[in-house]
């Protein structure tokens, strides 16, 4: 027996603010890629460590710099890392997770076992060494990174998998004739989309933290601009009135955007347990 007619508009529906989220991220994506051309050139002058003032709304830096040019240019560098690097650690684990599920009982062990061995390597302690030894640019950013933390995810994202590949209507459309690539993306995807987008969001908060820290401790690339390196250019002016505008910028934009990032987490948490709760 062929398998049903896809009614995609009515997975969408359903999962619209999961939706809605991946077109905002691709937009998002756009912009930061589209950044460059948009803003205006981050060029030194002679106005240097200068305050606040009408000619420049947040200061200068030790070469003149604006800093409100800076942030603009930082913030879409560091958040596209950030969610480029959430989103290819979210692939990788998500295929290790596919993998250990449909694999025979040696290739799951194989997959388990390579798992375990990522856990129990240091990775922040790795990261800090490729780093240390090769700063690295924006590419090689989000493959070291997203390659040293995929692990977190397949133990989670495994449990799922098997949870909705056990369920009596995934068994019955089995049963029926349905292939697996379509009850993969009618019933089981759409049925794990809210747990994909929890653990994506978590993975952008570690993401962000990560690499501010990296630029903050001098281990990217030099002409990198992220909200890190603003922060690690401000260490030497602590002790001067310039840390309160070479500092607190970057500094806020960081935490304005882990509030967010937590605030979206929580939502998603709330409106996750409420679907369980209408579909036990």
């Amino acid at each position: 027996m062929s398998a049903p007619t896809p009614r995609i508009p009515q997975t969408i529906t359903r999962y619209r603010r999961q939706v809605l989220g991946l077109f905002a991220v691709v937009i998002l994506t756009l912009l930061i890629a589209a950044s460059d051309a948009l803003l205006p050139a981050y060029v030194t002058s002679t106005d240097t460590l200068q305050p606040p003032s009408a000619r420049h709304w947040l200061g200068t830096n030790d070469i003149g710099q604006s800093v409100l040019t800076g942030l603009l240019r930082a913030t879409p560098v560091t958040v596209g890392l950030a969610l480029l690097t959430a989103a290819l650690a979210l692939l990788i684990g998500l295929t290790m997770a596919g993998l250990a599920v449909v694999f025979p009982k040696k290739g799951r062990a194989v997959v388990l076992h390579l798992t375990d061995m990522a856990e129990i390597v240091p990775s922040i302690l790795l990261l800090l060494l490729v780093a240390a030894w090769h700063q690295p640019g924006a590419a090689e950013i989000i493959l070291l990174m997203a390659v040293l933390t995929w692990h977190d995810d397949v133990r989670i994202l495994r449990s799922v998998l098997l949870r909705e590949i056990g369920r009596e209507n995934i068994r019955l459309a089995r049963h029926m004739g349905a292939s697996w690539p379509y009850l993969l993306l009618h019933h089981i995807l759409p049925a794990i989309l809210p747990t994909l987008t929890g653990v994506y969001l978590q993975n952008v908060v570690q993401a962000v933290m990560r690499v501010a820290g990296l630029a903050f401790l001098g281990l990217t690339a030099g002409d990198l601009l992220t909200w890190g390196s603003m922060l690690q250019d401000a260490t030497g002016y602590l002790h001067t009135p310039a840390w309160q505008w070479l500092l607190l910028p970057p500094a806020l934009c960081l935490t304005g955007f882990l509030l967010v990032l937590t605030t979206l987490d929580q939502r998603q948490q709330r409106h996750a347990r409420l679907r369980q709760g209408a579909n036990p």
